[in-house]
């Protein structure tokens, strides 16, 4: 089958349950949230700690949905409050990014990095995209506090970048270090002088669509958070409705 559309494909079975997850009460949902965080996490500490036993530190978590993989999961695993508007944020991001470009990039993807790792991935990131999804369905965050999110993609930026001081990337495929240096114009723009001229736009460029992305994430979470009030305000009313009718 096409890769197209088992991406597509994918994209709409993810969607799907994500459908069939929103019957879920807080409690539940939150269970779910945990166990992708375990899953999360536990592969994650398998991966990266069998690789630094190894001495190869370039299987390092340096790339945004790897950090998120990480952050999300300590963070609902532990409840760390000031964390989690960022990680469900980068979450959301970081799934629903993946699951878009798959169908379009998934032969590059299996290419660069055969078809296991690329599988696993997608795996990884559907995870991420439904944990963001269960968790906006039950808790409304406040548009306000942006701020945080911003903080916090800043830092990670931070580290990404300190990491390239002390650890050779050179043979890795890294998509945050070729998106911060503009590299990634050379896949999409072939002859492109990287210049100030350019690099600055291209940086602004990047910028706005980010902040854009954060504002439609809010929009996404109070449009479901508004879903799941007015469903529970209607059983309530019928709950009403049928308590008058019985007395």
């Amino acid at each position: 089958m096409n890769i197209v559309w088992i991406g597509l494909s994918w994209l709409f079975l993810m969607h799907v349950l994500c459908a069939v997850l929103f019957k879920l009460d807080k409690r539940q949902a939150f269970f779910w949230i945990r166990i992708i965080s375990i899953v999360l996490l536990t592969q994650k500490i398998i991966d990266y700690g069998l690789s630094w036993i190894q001495s190869d530190f370039t299987k390092m978590p340096v790339e945004y949905s790897a950090i998120t993989y990480i952050l999300f999961s300590i963070t609902f695993l532990f409840n760390i409050k000031f964390l989690k508007t960022f990680v469900t944020f980068a979450a959301f991001l970081s799934g629903i990014g993946y699951l878009i470009t798959f169908p379009f990039l998934g032969a590059v993807f299996i290419e660069g990095n055969g078809v296991f790792t690329t599988v696993l991935a997608l795996i990884n990131h559907s995870l991420l995209y439904i944990g963001s999804i269960l968790v906006m369905r039950h808790h409304l965050f406040n548009a306000q506090n942006r701020r945080s999110i911003l903080i916090m993609t800043v830092l990670v930026v931070a580290f990404s970048i300190t990491m390239q001081f002390f650890i050779n990337f050179e043979n890795r495929y890294l998509f945050i270090y070729m998106l911060l240096d503009g590299r990634i114009l050379y896949n999409l723009f072939h002859n492109i002088d990287i210049n100030g001229f350019i690099y600055l736009p291209y940086n602004l460029l990047i910028v706005s669509i980010y902040l854009g992305v954060i504002s439609i994430f809010y929009k996404i979470n109070k449009k479901i958070y508004n879903v799941k009030t007015r469903s529970e305000f209607l059983l309530i009313e019928k709950g009403a409705i049928h308590h008058e009718h019985t007395v």
